[in-house]
């Protein structure tokens, strides 16, 4: 997963940029608060950083899923060797 992780993470900080730099065209263009939100690209860039956002949450959650059940596993096998 960590290959995933990585990539999203990436993409994530270009989303991040790419919503910034639109943000800046705005403001420079006089336009702000609720009036930002009508701007389709804006739309579309924040759209993709959301969802990156939440890949990654994803990501993580299945990381931590995944790091549990390994020590679950390795708890269980010492236990048994315990036992014998």
């Amino acid at each position: 997963m960590q290959k995933d992780r990585n990539r999203i993470e990436r993409q994530l900080e270009l989303a991040k940029q790419g919503v910034s730099n639109r943000e800046k065209q705005l403001e420079a263009a006089g336009v702000t608060g609720k009036h930002k939100a009508k701007d389709p690209l804006w739309r579309h860039l924040n759209a993709d950083f959301r969802q990156l956002r939440r890949r990654l949450l994803a990501v993580v959650a299945i990381e931590e899923r995944e790091a549990a059940a390994i020590q679950k596993k390795a708890e269980k096998l010492s236990a048994q060797t315990a036992e014998a």
